[in-house]
C-alpha cells in the first residue's frame, strides 16, 4: 500500500516548478493531519520550502549548485489571495515602488483587500499585511498599471509628483491601451483621476 506521503510527493512532482500549495490541495488524500505531517517529513528532506505556516512551494531550482529560489513575498500574497477568491490590490508605497517612483523598498508587503483583514508571518522574517477595505470600486480596474499608478499618486499626493515622477508615470501611462484607460479613469477619486489624465495628454 502506498503511504500518504508518497502520494503528497506524487502530486507535488506533476506541478510546475514555483508551485505554491496549501495543506486542503491534499485533503482527498487523507486526513488533514496526516497530510501536514507529510509535508513536513517532505520539508525536512529539503524536498519542498514553508515560506510561511501552512503554505508550501515546490522551490525553482537557482542552479546546481545554490540550491533552491525562495518563492516572492508577491507570489506567496497572490496564491493566498487566489485561494481564498478575495482580490488585492498593492498599498500605495508597494505600487509606488514597483513603479520606480521611489527607491525606498518596503520591508513589510501591505494589501488592500475585499476579503478579511490578516498578517501572514513568513519565515523570512517579512509579514504580509491584508487591510480589509469596503471601497470595492479600487478593484474594478481593467488595467493593472492603471491601478498601481492610481494607488501610487493616493500616497505620494500631488505635491511629490515633480517632473521626473510625471516622467515615469506618463511612460508606464504610454503601455496603456487607449480603451482601457477611458474605462478605468473614472474609477479613482476625481483629484486622482485629474492627475492622471493631465499626465497622460502630456
Amino acid at each position: 500500500m502506498i503511504g500518504i506521503k508518497t502520494l503528497v510527493l506524487e502530486k507535488i512532482r506533476k506541478m510546475p516548478r514555483g508551485s505554491i500549495f496549501f495543506i486542503d490541495d491534499f485533503i482527498e488524500l487523507g486526513s488533514l493531519g496526516s497530510v501536514r505531517l507529510a509535508l513536513m517529513e517532505l520539508k525536512k528532506e529539503g524536498l519542498i520550502l514553508r515560506p510561511a505556516r501552512g503554505i508550501y512551494c515546490y522551490p525553482k531550482i537557482r542552479s546546481e549548485y545554490s540550491g533552491f529560489s525562495t518563492p516572492s513575498a508577491e507570489s506567496v500574497a497572490e496564491a493566498l489571495a487566489a485561494k481564498e477568491r478575495v482580490r488585492i490590490i498593492p498599498y500605495g508605497d508597494q505600487a509606488a515602488y514597483r513603479l520606480g517612483l521611489t527607491s525606498l523598498q518596503v520591508s513589510n508587503l501591505k494589501y488592500l483587500t475585499d476579503g478579511p483583514s490578516r498578517v501572514i508571518n513568513l519565515s523570512a522574517g517579512k509579514k504580509i499585511f491584508f487591510n480589509h477595505t469596503s471601497e470595492v470600486k479600487i478593484f474594478d480596474f481593467c488595467n493593472e498599471t492603471m491601478q498601481m499608478v492610481s494607488a501610487a499618486i493616493r500616497v505620494l499626493t500631488e505635491e511629490c509628483l515633480d517632473a521626473e515622477k510625471r516622467r515615469i508615470i506618463h511612460k508606464h501611462l504610454r503601455c496603456v491601451p487607449e480603451e482601457e484607460f477611458r474605462k478605468d479613469i473614472s474609477i479613482p477619486p476625481a483629484w486622482v483621476g485629474k492627475i492622471i489624465l493631465d499626465i497622460w495628454n502630456n
